[in-house]
């Protein structure tokens, strides 16, 4: 019962309970036997914020940011990746370690007779003896001697593990990058489907406009002019959600740069008209293959579980633990009655190896063993995966970039071409209103999906990208 008091004890303190706050065996006796209850916590305001906490939230701010603009300050700022380096700093301390020598003991010792040590004796020649005992001092210094190659294999493992390290925070930056490329790609559409809207809803405010001056020129009837203003409204209702979800794009862009960016409004400025760019599959494969930082990543932990496996051989070997002391040892007296001992001074060698007897170190070969095939197998799947993704993604962006021709070659101008001439001839009164606005629904639709295939080649394109490992070749400018 003890024990659980005094861990609840500690629980509380690393919850946050303030030094002011009054904790007793009984609260902690009520609460532990408290039954659990879904209205109440018994420990409720244990875990609260303290006051000496800063927080400060951003300022809010406006701004044109351009791509080129945009990477680099994700570069320079950004948060995740500043904190993604410290694993290569921390790799980069434990290779340093991995090289130094194990640390000597220095060992310091000395007694004192408590029983005699101020007595007083008759000694061997009949007159008074001190019938202290030898008190002796020792100063002694010991070093353990590294046998099998440890510190060069674990030096090794160390090494390689920080190349692994690097590696992966080369592909964290790149994949940041293209997160980044599809966050800006993910905005500029919404953008663009506010411009697309807007013009859409201007043009059915003036129609609207018209058409009630029509009407009370008794040129159309009350239908007609509720038509249009029910297409006018929705239009308006499209126009709302489309710039709702263009405000949350922009703020998504805030994610990637600094502390200070969680309020700035961004006018993005960019096209999704990106240029095309063909790849050699086969040729793209086997540079990927060698090049991407991921796969180097796996390639250098296969090695250090490799390397692994003879620092387990190694470790098989006993180290050993050498020391040397030197002892000086206090005289007693001449006429001691007992042990008459002179001053003297020894000076001691030790050499001790531990026997492997039991663990003679054969698990953590085999457990080595294990690690390194492991990270074969991983790395071999990884590849396997890459190869496919990298065609996927061929694939993906061969067939958005087709239907982006398609729309820019016939659809497009056609769809433009019917508008007018239903504009001109509802004009002229040759054509309904509901012709009218079919054709600026289909339109409308039309020009949508043109832009909805823009988004998806630039999507496809970053992650052939992705998937390609090659350098980055997105321009939104």
């Amino acid at each position: 019962m003890r024990k659980t008091h005094l861990a609840a004890l500690a629980v509380l303190w690393l919850c946050g309970a303030h030094a002011t706050d009054v904790v007793t065996g009984t609260n902690i006796r009520n609460a532990l036997a408290a039954p659990p209850s879904t209205t109440a916590n018994p420990y409720a305001g244990f875990g609260a914020p303290l006051d000496s906490w800063k927080v400060d939230a951003s300022e809010p701010a406006e701004q044109s940011l351009s791509w080129p603009t945009f990477i680099h300050e994700v570069l320079e700022a950004n948060l995740d990746y500043a904190a993604a380096r410290y694993n290569v700093d921390m790799a980069a301390a434990d290779a340093a370690a991995a090289r130094l020598l194990p640390n000597p003991t220095l060992s310091l010792n000395g007694n004192r007779d408590l029983t005699f040590h101020d007595k007083i004796g008759i000694g061997n020649d009949g007159r008074p003896a001190r019938l202290r005992q030898v008190e002796s001092k020792t100063y002694g210094l010991d070093e353990v001697i590294e046998t099998g190659g440890k510190r060069k294999w674990r030096t090794k493992v160390a090494d390689q593990t920080l190349r692994a390290a690097a590696a992966t925070l080369d592909d964290f930056l790149r994949n940041l990058k293209l997160d980044a490329a599809s966050a800006y790609a993910d905005t500029l559409a919404a953008q663009d489907n506010v411009d697309r809207l807007r013009i859409a809803a201007g043009f059915l405010a003036d129609l609207s406009r018209a058409q009630e001056h029509r009407y009370s020129a008794g040129d159309i009837g009350k239908p007609d002019l509720t038509q249009t203003r029910l297409e006018e409204l929705q239009f308006s209702n499209d126009l709302r959600k489309a710039e709702a979800d263009a405000e949350q794009a922009r703020f998504a862009l805030s994610t990637f740069l600094g502390r200070n960016r969680g309020r700035t409004k961004f006018n993005v400025v960019g096209t999704l008209k990106l240029k095309p760019h063909s790849y050699d599959v086969d040729a793209t494969i086997s540079e990927m293959l060698k090049q991407r930082p991921d796969l180097v990543a796996l390639r250098h932990a296969r090695d250090a579980a490799t390397s692994g496996v003879q620092l387990a051989k190694a470790a098989r070997i006993p180290n050993v633990d050498l020391g040397l002391s030197y002892t000086h040892n206090g005289a007693v007296a001449i006429n001691h009655p007992i042990n008459p001992t002179p001053a003297f001074n020894a000076l001691t060698l030790n050499v001790s190896v531990p026997i492997p007897l039991f663990d003679q170190g054969q698990y953590g070969v085999r457990k080595a063993f294990a690690a390194s095939d492991q990270a074969e197998t991983q790395l071999a799947s990884a590849e396997l995966k890459a190869e496919v993704g990298l065609r996927t993604a061929d694939a993906q962006y061969r067939a958005a970039l087709e239907r982006v021709v398609k729309f820019q070659e016939n659809v497009l101008k056609s769809a433009d071409e019917l508008l007018a001439a239903k504009r001109y001839s509802y004009q002229r009164g040759a054509s309904t209103l509901l012709e009218l606005l079919d054709a600026q629904r289909s339109a409308n639709e039309t020009r949508q999906a043109y832009e909805s295939a823009l988004a998806d080649a630039a999507q496809a394109l970053i992650e052939l990208e992705r998937a390609s490992g090659i350098d980055q070749r997105i321009d939104f400018q």
